[in-house]
């Protein structure tokens, strides 16, 4: 539902534009496209955001083993 309405003011607010000649249709278009497809990459980009403590977690501990003294150079 909220998307139809964001939608509606979107378009709302650019059929203004237009008709005050600020930009024209295909503007207001491409405008609108990548309003779009940039908050919909945000969204499923931050499905992902839980997962960046446990990334922090590995990397620390594969640094630990890469930083760590092997058995072989020991001897």
């Amino acid at each position: 539902m909220q998307m139809f309405v964001i939608n509606a003011i979107v378009f709302y607010i650019g059929a203004i534009l237009c008709r005050d000649g600020v930009i024209d249709i295909e503007g207001m278009f491409k405008s609108i496209l990548a309003i779009t497809f940039a908050t919909m990459s945000a969204g499923n980009n931050a499905a992902f955001a839980g997962d960046i403590g446990a990334a922090k977690n590995a990397s620390k501990n594969i640094f630990e083993i890469l930083d760590s003294e092997d058995e072989f150079q020991r001897e």
